[in-house]
């Protein structure tokens, strides 16, 4: 009888443990996207700043097509 439930109590802890690490990792990935999302921003920003004097038409071009 002790023998099952020491057994059950491995199974129980070593799905925990997966969760917990699983977990941990998920917020890593989220972590790393967040920071390609603000480069990629940025780096587009600055194309769109190098850009002498945009008008105002041009501006509202690039806001309709999601680049600004």
């Amino acid at each position: 009888m002790k023998i099952i439930i020491i057994g059950v109590g491995i199974v129980v802890l070593s799905a925990y443990g997966g969760y917990l690490y699983g977990k941990s990792r998920v917020k890593l990935q989220i972590v790393e996207k967040q920071t390609e999302v603000i480069k990629y921003v940025a780096q587009k920003r600055a194309k769109i700043q190098t850009k002498p004097n945009a008008s105002r038409d041009e501006l509202i071009g690039l806001m309709h097509d999601g680049k600004l």
